[in-house]
């Protein structure tokens, strides 16, 4: 739970000094026309970058039924709390990318140098030179909107759900897929989205700990559950 974020962060940091996300990058970019090829594309633009935020509107509209239902009918009262926690840790996630995109210096990949853009390439612990815009592509915002997901991993552990696996698999495959659009449009290197995940993923978690500082350890406690819950 702790550890395997930071493997994600350090996965993340070497995909940007390595290159790695130039070179991905560099996929959906045509250097003849000097254009993003994809960046209009109605699968990645229309479906799933804009049908993604008409997906987390559905997903708040069903939250908020779901929270009525439990505050009109006293059998199902028990999944108020759990539902508190839902909200609260999806919400996390993409709270704390929205912060760090307004303080970071990171610029998309449409608008550098080396893709044609009028802005230098700047590493995420770079200085930004004097006069330069500061960039907010960095954390990936759209992706946040998916991984925001992979708390429905603790909230289905909390409810007895014994198959709590498939709601970190929701998370991460919704996350993933957002994050893969924006980078085939060109809003995003590859870094930025496993950034991203690992910032929902400790909000998702340490929001649990907050709202259940008693059943957290079982977590860790129970290591078979655990490797059960991320082995497909």
């Amino acid at each position: 739970m702790v550890i395997f974020p930071a493997m994600i962060i350090a996965g993340a940091v070497i995909l940007e000094y390595s290159g790695l996300d130039l070179w991905w990058e560099s996929l959906f970019f045509d250097s003849l026309s000097h254009s993003w090829l994809w960046r209009e594309n109605w699968l990645f633009q229309g479906l799933l970058h804009k049908g993604g935020r008409l997906f987390d509107l559905l997903a708040a509209g069903t939250w908020c039924l779901l929270f009525a239902a439990t505050i009109l009918d006293k059998n199902i009262q028990k999944y108020r709390k759990p539902l508190l926690y839902f909200l609260c840790a999806a919400v996390s996630g993409p709270f704390f990318v929205g912060i760090l995109k307004h303080i970071t210096h990171i610029y998309t990949p449409w608008d550098i140098i080396p893709f044609s853009g009028p802005l230098p390439y700047i590493h995420l612990f770079d200085a930004v030179p004097e006069g330069l815009p500061v960039g907010e592509a960095f954390p990936a915002g759209h992706a946040s909107g998916g991984y925001a997901f992979v708390s429905l991993y603790f909230f289905l552990h909390q409810i007895g759900v014994s198959k709590e696996k498939y709601g970190l698999i929701a998370g991460v495959f919704l996350g993933a897929i957002f994050g893969f659009a924006q980078q085939a449009r060109g809003a995003h290197f590859p870094s930025h989205d496993l950034f991203t995940m690992a910032i929902c993923w400790y909000g998702a978690f340490f929001i649990y700990c907050l709202f259940y500082p008693k059943q957290w350890k079982a977590l860790f406690n129970d290591r078979h559950n655990f490797k059960d819950s991320i082995t497909l």
